[in-house]
């Protein structure tokens, strides 16, 4: 009988604590739009749809690694709406066609609705 509270009493307290840190969890969501620049025009990339990568901050031994967390394609307009965890290092890098770039991002430097532009630089093969 007392096995049996003492399993319920587990249950129930890991219960409880995973419903606390999905609020945290929450709590902690932001949404940022990411906007494609054009490096020569200044202008956003209108109808190229560019992918935007997102890498979170990971685990490494003597350099930090980032892990990819999401990709996204831009809308006709140049731009994306991405949800993080403000509390996380990240790197945004944006891939068009013959044309990238990219920027780093510390931990809570980024607030929600936040516009993020990220320059994009053409790809010269020599």
């Amino acid at each position: 009988m007392q096995s049996n509270i003492l399993r319920l009493t587990i249950v129930v307290t890991a219960l409880l604590l995973s419903s606390c840190s999905s609020k945290n969890d929450l709590k902690n969501q932001i949404t940022i739009k990411v906007n494609s620049i054009d490096s020569e025009t200044k202008q956003l990339r209108i109808n190229r749809f560019d992918s935007v990568e997102v890498r979170k901050e990971g685990i490494g031994y003597l350099m930090k690694t980032f892990n990819t967390v999401g990709k996204y394609v831009t809308d006709s307009t140049g731009s994306v709406k991405i949800k993080i965890d403000c509390r996380e290092e990240y790197q945004i890098r944006v891939y068009g066609l013959h044309a990238y770039g990219g920027d780093n991002f510390e931990k809570e430097e980024l607030k929600d609705g936040q516009k993020v532009n990220i320059e994009v630089v053409p790809n010269q093969i020599y």
